[in-house]
């Protein structure tokens, strides 16, 4: 599907000058095929990976230029969340009960998908852009500078579904 694609925009794998991947938070199975994708197109090919965090992208679908909390219902009662303003991580992504957060300051929110707990004190910031015009908006702030390796893994905030049955 892939290789239909580029030949459809008449590129050849050698014209990719670096892959981005969004590695999470989000779903354990969704977040590992993402890493392996592109760990496998990039075995021979050898470009640079950035890795781009999926709140992050949440956080550049909304118009705001004030300070606001990114989040995701990482559910089992949990929240992924990371602080952002004007685009910039103010706190990194992190999983945290949602009574936790709730009590968090300023009480502005984003997110992508519909939010499991009451959060009647929260406003909840609209989604100005597309998902995927955030992302490539997200892949144009990338600095040529910033590190990156040639492969990368997912970030894991919680324990899988495996590992808690496990427990």
């Amino acid at each position: 599907m892939l290789s239909r694609l580029m030949e459809k925009v008449g590129l050849d794998w050698h014209d990719i000058g670096a892959f981005a991947v969004g590695v999470g938070p989000g779903s354990f199975t969704g977040l590992r095929v993402a890493c392996a994708t592109i760990a496998g197109i990039n075995a021979s090919l050898k470009k640079p990976v950035y890795s781009l965090c999926s709140l992050g992208i949440t956080a550049r679908q909304t118009d705001s230029s004030g300070t606001h909390w990114a989040i995701e219902d990482a559910r089992s009662g949990l929240v992924y969340a990371a602080k952002y303003k004007n685009g910039e991580v103010l706190e990194a992504a992190q999983c945290l009960t949602w009574d936790t957060f709730l009590g968090f300051e300023p009480k502005l929110m984003s997110s992508a998908s519909d939010v499991s707990v009451s959060h009647e004190q929260w406003q909840r910031l609209p989604l100005k852009i597309s998902r995927e015009q955030a992302l490539l908006e997200a892949v144009k702030a990338i600095k040529t500078d910033q590190p990156f390796d040639f492969w990368v893994e997912p970030v894991y905030l919680q324990a899988s579904q495996a590992e808690k049955s496990m427990a």
